[in-house]
């Protein structure tokens, strides 16, 4: 061990027209190493409410991208430590440039393909692939002439998966494939219709194939086989 601090590194990569990462990435190496961070998910649902039943219903819509938030601190009073940023702001007289950088690189849009950079953050173990979707800057120190010498952004970055992976992923939880359903009391073939496939006038094919004769009344706790729809030839 040589006794220098890793820094974490922010790694930007411009997009082709796809949203994958095209050429190689730039570096952005933080001033100082964030002392926390939080993390966030969130999974979203939709209120259904059954016929004649006042009672809602939460079903599963999708699960949101993970989140995860920094403080970076920029600091041109040379107090920095190890840092290629912090010497370069003490040269300069101010942070801010190298704000001005860390915006370029996590922010601002490709001028060719219109959208911003994906990237990945790198801290040890902790490797991240995502977009920036806010950044909070705050100055609090100034030279005499104005400049700030010191300033910390709390930036919010949310998880890219490739587009592959989640066509892959959405496809896999999709109405595509065929899969078994538990009928809950009050439901019927139409609403199951409805939730499934998005229209009510499926039923018929989920009676055919599960041998149903009376679709008005299915008992509760039948299982139901759910063919995938070729929406496209009705």
């Amino acid at each position: 061990m040589d006794g220098k601090l890793a820094k974490m590194m922010i790694l930007s990569f411009a997009t082709d027209s796809d949203g994958n990462p095209k050429g190689l990435p730039r570096p952005f190496p933080v001033m100082y190493n964030p002392e926390r961070y939080s993390t966030s998910i969130q999974t979203i649902y939709q209120s259904q409410t059954q016929p004649g039943d006042s009672a809602e219903e939460l079903a599963f819509d999708r699960i949101e991208g993970k989140e995860v938030s920094f403080e970076f601190l920029f600091d041109a009073t040379g107090g920095s430590v190890n840092s290629i940023q912090g010497e370069v702001a003490k040269q300069l007289g101010g942070v801010d440039a190298q704000i001005e950088l860390f915006l370029q690189l996590t922010h601002e849009r490709d001028p060719q393909e219109h959208q911003p950079p994906k990237l990945t953050l790198v801290w040890g173990t902790f490797i991240f692939d995502c977009r920036m979707v806010s950044a909070d800057i705050e100055y609090m120190m100034f030279n005499s002439t104005g400049r700030p010498l010191r300033a910390k952004i709390n930036a919010t970055f949310k998880g890219d998966r490739p587009r592959v992976l989640q066509a892959a992923l959405d496809k896999l939880f999709s109405s595509d494939l065929t899969h078994v359903r538990v009928v809950k009391a009050g439901e019927t073939l139409p609403l199951i219709s409805e939730k499934v496939y998005g229209d009510t006038k499926y039923y018929l094919q989920i009676a055919e194939l599960n041998g149903i004769t009376n679709i008005r009344n299915v008992t509760p706790g039948t299982e139901l086989i759910l063919p995938p729809i070729d929406k496209q030839s009705d």
